[in-house]
């Protein structure tokens, strides 16, 4: 019996680097999914993310979130000088216009709060499953011959490629429409505060509700993909 030639460092490497991508990937969505989007749904005064004002960016995105200006305790307008209170205090964000932007029972609060919640995901979840899908790529191109079971090694890196690929997948296709009307109700809302809408978003609560919910379902069921994938490189690494 031989004994079996152990991987080398590179895979090493590139299997550890794409293990730390993918458990980060399932980490965050399983975080959005089972704490933050329960979190912003309860009928709470106190915001889970800062108060945050929607604003147009027409040289990068449509939309863009910015944390809203504190606003003085005694009016709506004031100088900086002036004692200030939050807005997330009294569960109001206030537009630097002095407007209010929306309470925890209306539609587009809480459209604010999974827009927080999106943008931080569009920022971080795409390079983690590209560069964890990478990573194990490599792991299956570069594989020395002389190593046993190669065929069965690289057979589990490349499905950890494709499951970590296909979170992507599933985001352009089974997420999409739900991203899609979630981002219809954003774009309402600041048309509404910019006088270019006439229609109260606010009237949408429960469906925007549910499409928030449906949201958070459906990105638990994208998080169990980067799971399979830490799995098969993980038994790709001991076979």
């Amino acid at each position: 019996m031989t004994t079996p030639i152990p991987l080398p460092p590179y895979i090493l490497l590139a299997s550890s680097i794409g293990l730390c991508l993918s458990t980060t990937f399932t980490v965050g969505s399983l975080g959005f999914s089972v704490f933050a989007i329960p979190a912003i749904l309860l009928p709470s005064n106190a915001p889970l993310m800062p108060p945050l004002e929607l604003v147009t960016e027409k040289s990068k995105r449509q939309f863009n979130t910015e944390q809203a200006p504190k606003q003085p305790l005694d009016s709506g307008v004031g100088s900086e000088t002036e004692s200030l209170l939050d807005a997330g205090a009294t569960g109001k964000v206030l537009r630097r216009d002095g407007g209010e932007t929306g309470s925890p029972s209306s539609s587009s609060y809480l459209l604010r709060q999974w827009f927080h919640l999106f943008s931080k995901g569009m920022h971080n979840m795409p390079p983690a499953a590209i560069g964890s899908a990478v990573c194990y790529a490599f792991c299956a191109a570069m594989l020395p011959g002389s190593l046993e079971n190669i065929l069965v090694k690289r057979g589990l890196y490349v499905l950890a490629t494709t499951l970590s690929a296909g979170a992507m997948v599933f985001t352009l296709t089974a997420l999409k429409p739900i991203n899609e009307a979630l981002h219809e109700r954003v774009k309402e809302v600041v048309a509404q505060e910019q006088g270019s809408h006439t229609a109260d978003v606010d009237d949408k609560r429960r469906e925007t509700e549910s499409l928030i919910r449906e949201w958070g379902r459906m990105n638990a069921i994208r998080s169990t993909l980067p799971v399979m994938a830490v799995l098969s490189a993980m038994v790709a690494l001991v076979v």
